[in-house]
């Protein structure tokens, strides 16, 4: 951490300026201007602030060419900037540093917005992860990273010259400008001076490991006549890394972006499949879909142990591993569709969550080897384990919580408010009743059917799953009903029994396909969707829903609109 420099303390504590940006409108938020477009981090000489201008071994291929034009002409949506996430900033630092692992120092939590992580407007700076920010860039400017010899006769400052600008472009992800350039050797020579060439150059990667040039991405695009702007050829390969990727840029896409060779919606296609090739491909994705299964955060699930001793850390893991390989399976191995992810039943299972699905123990201990799931209660993902248990309370199924999720997360419906001053309560547990009977009898209040009619007769076809997804015909010694019906949907109203049944029907769904594609523009540019991306969300989604929805040329179609390229700024 620089302490040592005129008018300077801790310079991660800088990021806070810039911590609750999200939308840039052209006003600073709690007093702080935007990283990257208007001020340099490396305050020197009085402390200052001075302006600155603005596919691997055994990989299966990506998608072949052939996902339909976006349509274009949608309004464009805001100037960002945008915070890494911590799965992000640590791939950074780990690309950055050439280490083996990412780091594993704490970070903060990031906030939560629409089910995802990475909504700009959630992802601040507190003061909290200021700190760890700079404790990550001491430990492993100090102890990880491995200074590059500056070979005889070479004198050490050209050495660090040349390191600067080449680890700073990496780094800020754009050439430094030469304000920027001229700081950091500077900073060099100031503690060169007193602790040699190594210490200098440590000490350049601590300062830009917590630099908010480093934290953010912008999505500023050029200054010119009107409010339109164009995002810059570094902006647009950024954008791209790291929403295929979720690393940097790799050298290739900044050899492309040094020549202004990301400008049309071929260039970018081109680049977004060369990227989906890559084992580095397989996070981001599987992440995405985990959250848009409600199951990023499967690793805090707890459950009365009362109720469901068996629901111990070990096989809870084993849901998350199970959820994440079935994924990379479908997105990698298979075509990659949503109407796979919901109807596959192969999945992987070792022996304990294959005895949690009532299988033949094959001897796999905690291997997680492949397996045909019944293909009487099991169908993708609405009926894996992990999804079922996230959905439900602590000690029951809950179907107020599934029937909610179908709606809401699978099918993007706007439920109705409950009424104000009302308070919301489970009914209590019976164990003379099925849970069914017990929630249709509060289904049955006036004052709760408005809402419960279309959540609740929902819920109930995924009774025959207990509240950590064991498969079950019988509750409190009475069978379980587990008929369900959907309405008000645009096409599949009707009755269905059971959790294959139910996955079946989003399958083939336009609905749940168009709710999908939706949930991934919302991921893409990190924020809600305006009104009118709906309709591009669901133009893109009328070209690919008849080949299932591939989930990677839905990303690479939301990559080829005008929106990804270009911005307002407001």
């Amino acid at each position: 951490m620089i302490t040592n420099l005129p008018g300077i303390s801790v310079l991660a504590g800088l990021a806070l300026l810039f911590g609750c940006s999200a939308e840039v409108d052209g006003s600073q938020r709690n007093g702080g201007a935007p990283a990257g477009s208007g001020s340099s981090d490396l305050p020197v000489n009085g402390g200052s602030i001075p302006s600155v201008p603005g596919p691997g071994p055994g990989q299966t291929p990506g998608p072949t060419p052939g996902s339909i034009d976006a349509p274009n002409g949608a309004p464009l949506g805001p100037t960002l900037l945008r915070r890494l996430t911590n799965a992000e900033y640590r791939s950074t630092v780990q690309t950055l540093l050439q280490l083996g692992a990412p780091p594993s120092e704490p970070l903060q939590a990031e906030g939560w917005s629409q089910g995802f992580d990475n909504f700009s407007a959630v992802l601040t700076v507190s003061p909290a992860i200021a700190a760890q920010y700079a404790d990550v860039a001491a430990r492993q400017a100090a102890e990880a990273f491995q200074v590059p010899a500056c070979p005889a006769p070479s004198v050490p400052l050209d050495c660090a010259k040349a390191f600067i600008a080449d680890f700073g472009k990496r780094a800020f992800r754009r050439p430094l400008s030469a304000t920027e350039q001229a700081e950091y050797e500077a900073l060099y020579t100031l503690d060169q001076s007193a602790s040699g060439h190594v210490s200098g150059v440590r000490q350049v990667v601590e300062t830009m490991l917590q630099s908010p040039n480093l934290l953010y991405r912008t999505e500023l695009g050029e200054a010119g006549s009107g409010a339109a702007r164009t995002l810059t050829s570094y902006e647009i390969a950024t954008f791209l890394a790291y929403l295929f990727t979720g690393t940097p840029p790799d050298s290739t896409l900044m050899t492309a972006a040094d020549a202004n060779q990301l400008a049309s919606s071929k260039q970018i296609e081109e680049h977004a499949r060369r990227l989906l090739t890559l084992p580095e491909a397989r996070f981001p994705l599987r992440h995405f879909v985990q959250a848009f299964a409600g199951i990023a955060n499967l690793g805090g699930l707890a459950k009365d142990l009362q109720v469901y001793p068996e629901f111990t850390p070990t096989l809870r893991a084993a849901m998350g591993e199970e959820t994440a390989r079935f994924i990379d399976s479908r997105l990698w191995e298979g075509d990659g569709s949503f109407t796979s992810l919901m109807t596959s039943r192969s999945s992987f299972v070792n022996a304990e969550l294959g005895a949690h699905y009532g299988l033949a123990d094959a001897g796999q201990g905690t291997s997680f080897v492949p397996q045909e799931l019944n293909a009487q209660n099991r169908s993708g993902l609405l009926t894996q384990a992990s999804v079922l248990a996230a959905h439900s309370k602590l000690a029951e199924s809950f179907p107020i919580a599934r029937g909610k999720y179908v709606r809401v997360g699978l099918l993007c419906q706007t439920l109705p408010p409950p009424p104000a001053n009302m308070a919301i309560q489970a009914p209590d547990p019976d164990p003379t009743r099925t849970t069914r009977e017990r929630f249709a009898a509060h289904s049955a209040n006036p004052a709760c059917s408005g809402c419960h009619s279309l959540i609740d007769p929902v819920g109930f076809g995924l009774e025959n799953y207990d509240g950590i997804g064991r498969f079950r015909t019988e509750e409190n010694g009475k069978p379980v009903d587990a008929s369900g019906t959907l309405t008000g949907t645009l096409d599949i109203d009707g009755p269905y029994s059971g959790g294959v049944e139910l996955a079946s029907k989003l399958a083939g769904s336009l609905e749940a396909k168009q709710c999908l594609a939706q949930n991934a523009y919302r991921w893409a540019f990190a924020r809600p969707e305006l009104k009118a991306e709906d309709a591009l969300a669901r133009q893109i989604t009328v070209g690919l829903a008849p080949g299932g929805l591939d989930i990677r040329e839905l990303l690479i179609s939301i990559a080829k609109t005008d929106g990804f390229k270009s911005r307002i700024h407001r």
